[in-house]
């Protein structure tokens, strides 16, 4: 006997959305790299539950809002649950990306203000016009909604199928109780690495039970810095008097990678490694900008940059103020715009007080990094002085989009159309993308090398401290993601740190393993001959033996402060995360998320106890008990 009271509900709408958040899940949980089967099919089960549970509950709300509020409602209901399922489809891609959620990159822009907002887009690579286009088709995403609903609803009431109360009733009963016995059954098994990245691939990014997270065994405290007084009142005590004050020459390049530094993509800075100092292992401090350019520019922890910022401080970087106080003068040619979380204000002071000179060479579209960076390197040359001046060059070709002249050799072929942006979501044509990226060192490399060569004609090359390197690295999916900013991947952190002391004529104790923190006390210790500023600066200087081999690395978190980071000792790197990520300098335990050597292959930190009792040395520095 057929059941009189079928549900009015449109269930081609609903349905389409069923199939397609299937699919999301399945490619979602796919694309996490590195995961053993039982744990892909562990999440696969749980993405599909909480897939239907979630179409379910949208198909009842449905009824019960056309049954009992006016049309108003379910036309405002439907929008919402348009936009919902519009949310899905975007992970998927920034999640790939960036292993962030629409939901993570709407909070980050919350926290942002107008202007820093506008630059994050600009570092994009994306045009403002595209942008704006995509602004316009969010804003007629409700309206879409509600036109799909409306045709499929027609379409559905015309061909009913057999859809009753007792249906939701056994969905609603029985999904979420076989997924809390799946999950009880098989939670504990997951490593919690694993867990952290494909639950974020879940439809509500979380589970029932979460595994077990390894914590340190006390508590501990983010040791705070100094204030801002305190350390220019440490500077002036020093003794700064020198009489020779060699040129020092900086150059921080966007995004460089130190492996894709070779005799064929890079033929310059390969000699200038090769006939210089660098190191088996160079890190950034962080795998984002404005975190690395802190570390390097204050030689201070990445994670305490947000604590800086808040105390508003106003002097500019320690390690520039150093040099201003020894009377040499700074100038700056940028080819990135420098508003970037206000870094030109945090690197040179109120009112750029630090600078000689400052020379900025923005590219807004249709404008490319190549050629402000060609005016940075044209400016720079024409400003050469024999002595006592410090020539800094941030340079910005090598991020994405990746571009060099229309007139400079294309050496690496075939390229992707960066304008098309297929690369996004592309791994197919991610060799595509590699070779715009090839192709952009290989311009910056020439641009080092014209500079080098001028530097040497006028004789400034010999007696000079030079330093080349990038500010993080950039991945190629090597490791399930794109760019930076993603996760603490070595292909992210990992990069040149060529250096020139003069002559090179010092010794230099052996050493494995240098940061962005180590420059500017190596700097100071070659022009005083003797380390002076350990009170002021974090970082080592490679002229001194350290009993201190590690470094410290910081995952981007916009605007707040870092909440997850790395320990690494050249060999093994141990992953940390703060339990109360919004108060880091709170007494709390550490997470620890992971043991990786160098190559990000998972270790056992179960069965290593002398790692973890080695990187307890690391923590003391850091933490306070």
């Amino acid at each position: 006997m057929e059941r009189k009271h079928r549900l009015d509900i449109n269930y081609l709408y609903f349905g389409i959305f069923l199939i397609i958040g299937i699919i999301i899940s399945t490619l979602e949980i796919l694309e996490v790299k590195n995961t053993p089967n039982y744990s892909k099919a562990f999440f696969l089960v749980y993405a599909y539950g909480q897939t239907i549970l979630e179409i379910a509950s949208f198909a009842i709300l449905s009824i019960i809002i056309k049954k009992h509020m006016p049309k108003i409602v379910l036309t405002i209901f439907i929008a919402f649950t348009f936009i919902f399922f519009i949310s899905h489809i975007i992970d998927l891609v920034i999640l790939k990306i960036m292993d962030m959620t629409i939901w993570d990159g709407l909070f980050i822009a919350l926290d942002e203000n107008l202007e820093n907002f506008i630059e994050m887009l600009h570092t994009t690579g994306i045009p403002f016009y595209a942008w704006i286009i995509f602004g316009i088709l969010i804003l007629s995403l409700p309206f879409l909604g509600i036109f799909i609903y409306k045709i499929t609803d027609k379409i559905s009431k015309k061909r009913k199928i057999p859809l009753y109360h007792e249906h939701f009733i056994q969905i609603f009963l029985c999904i979420p109780l076989a997924i809390f016995i799946w999950d009880f059954k098989a939670s504990r098994s997951i490593n919690a690495t694993i867990y952290d990245s494909s639950s974020r691939a879940l439809p509500w990014k979380l589970t029932f039970m979460q595994p077990d997270i390894l914590k340190t065994k006390t508590k501990l405290a983010l040791k705070k810095p100094k204030n801002e007084k305190d350390i220019l009142a440490l500077i002036d005590k020093k003794d700064l008097k020198i009489d020779k004050k060699p040129n020092i020459f900086i150059f921080v390049i966007e995004s460089l990678r130190s492996d894709y530094i070779t005799s064929d993509i890079a033929p310059n800075m390969t000699a200038f490694k090769n006939e210089n100092i660098s190191f088996e292992r160079s890190l950034s401090n962080a795998n984002n900008t404005h975190q690395s350019w802190f570390s390097f520019f204050y030689s201070n922890y990445p994670c305490l940059w947000k604590e800086y910022q808040n105390k508003h401080w106003k002097s500019g970087s320690t390690g520039l103020n150093i040099l201003k106080k020894m009377d040499y003068k700074i100038n700056v040619f940028a080819a990135p715009e420098l508003k970037y979380y206000s870094m030109k204000e945090a690197l040179f002071g109120k009112d750029l007080h630090l600078l000689d000179t400052f020379k900025l060479f923005p590219h807004y579209h249709p404008v490319e990094a190549c050629d402000s960076d060609n005016l940075v390197m044209k400016h720079m040359k024409t400003s050469l002085k024999d002595n006592s001046n410090v020539y800094i060059a941030f340079l910005d070709s090598t991020h994405f989009l990746y571009s060099w002249p229309k007139d400079f050799e294309t050496k690496f072929t075939p390229i992707s159309d960066a304008e098309t942006l297929n690369v996004y979501g592309s791994k197919d044509n991610v060799d595509l993308l590699k070779n715009r990226y090839k192709n952009s060192i290989y311009f910056i490399d020439s641009l080092i090398g014209s500079f080098f060569d001028l530097l040497k004609e006028k004789k400034l090359f010999n007696d000079s401290i030079i330093v080349i390197t990038g500010d993080h690295g950039e991945e190629f999916y090597e490791k399930g993601h794109l760019f930076h900013a993603s996760h603490l991947s070595s292909e992210q952190t990992n990069v040149p740190i060529y250096l020139k002391f003069g002559e090179n004529i010092r010794d230099i104790p052996k050493r494995d393993l240098i940061c962005h923190m180590d420059i500017f006390p190596s700097i100071f210790d070659y022009i005083f001959n003797k380390n002076q500023f350990e009170d002021c600066l974090k970082g080592f200087s490679i002229f001194e033996k350290t009993n201190f081999p590690f470094v410290i690395t910081a995952r981007y978190n916009a605007s707040r402060a870092p909440s997850e980071f790395f320990i690494h000792d050249k060999d093994k790197k141990l992953n940390f995360r703060f339990t109360k990520k919004k108060k880091i300098f709170k007494k709390q335990y550490l997470e620890i998320l992971s043991l990786k050597d160098s190559e990000d292959n998972e270790l056992d930190i179960s069965q290593d106890r002398k790692s973890a009792k080695l990187f307890q040395k690391a923590l003391k520095k850091y933490f306070n008990k």
